[in-house]
């Protein structure tokens, strides 16, 4: 697998480089570059298999460097410090990400998966998803769509049209409302991780171990039953300790 690392930081090239070449015998890193426009040039020369790919670099940022390419025929793997705009881009956009100083453990994870996926690359919906949730994220908006990985490939969903997450063993199922009806779409992700995604919208909250709620999808609380009453007419079940802050978030949706 051909590798092109694009950093600014010299440090990022040789942290990489030294976690990846001693353990994935299979990865031969063939150029660096240091900016976008150097990146772009590499890119197109080499043709590499993956990129590690930087957000943000002194002549733009990583999303400039992939809209400048067009439709890139490679993996990307972001690296980033910690930044949750970053973060939440990327998760909104279901693009691979690593954050500084890089974990060896979680690098060997984004390899793995990159091995997966090559042949998936990303889609250029994604990569709008994911610069629409960036500059939203800076300006302190929420991503109004999610991209979701399932077991026939990539379906993108309005945030405003779910209605609930389900836990599903290692899988999580979306229950939506499109076009007047409603439908089931099942994600190749755990419960726990989008517990994560949805932090920061304070109309989604994990009321049940196996449930998270789109509160402005809520018709009814009966409270002595601890039972939300959705839309569609679906019950969800509120445990006790969700119970005292689904009361007082249903007071401010």
């Amino acid at each position: 697998m051909n590798v092109l690392i694009i950093d600014d930081e010299t440090h990022s090239h040789e942290a990489l480089t030294r976690l990846l070449v001693p353990a994935h015998q299979e990865v031969q890193v063939l150029a660096h570059a240091y900016n976008v426009e150097e990146g772009v040039n590499l890119a197109r020369a080499h043709h590499p298999d993956l990129v590690f790919l930087d957000v943000e670099m002194p002549d733009g940022t990583g999303f400039d460097l992939l809209e400048r390419i067009g439709k890139p025929s490679f993996y990307v793997i972001f690296i980033t410090a910690h930044n949750k705009h970053a973060e939440t881009a990327f998760r909104f956009g279901a693009l691979d990400f690593l954050t500084k100083p890089i974990e060896p453990g979680l690098l060997g994870e984004a390899v793995s998966r990159a091995k997966e996926r090559l042949n998936e690359r990303f889609t250029m919906e994604q990569l709008r998803i994911a610069l629409e949730a960036f500059y939203n994220a800076k300006e302190k908006k929420l991503p109004e769509r999610i991209a979701i990985h399932t077991s026939k490939g990539m379906q993108l969903l309005p945030v405003e049209d779910i209605l609930y997450l389900e836990a599903d063993a290692n899988y999580t199922d979306f229950h939506y409302v499109s076009l007047g009806k409603k439908r089931v779409l099942t994600a190749s992700l755990n419960l726990k991780v989008y517990d994560e995604h949805f932090e920061p919208y304070a109309t989604f909250m994990k009321v049940h171990r196996s449930y998270i709620v789109n509160l402005r999808m809520v018709d009814q609380y009966l409270k002595g039953d601890q039972v939300l009453v959705l839309r569609d007419g679906t019950q969800v079940g509120v445990s006790k300790t969700f119970k005292e802050e689904v009361e007082e978030r249903l007071e401010n949706v």
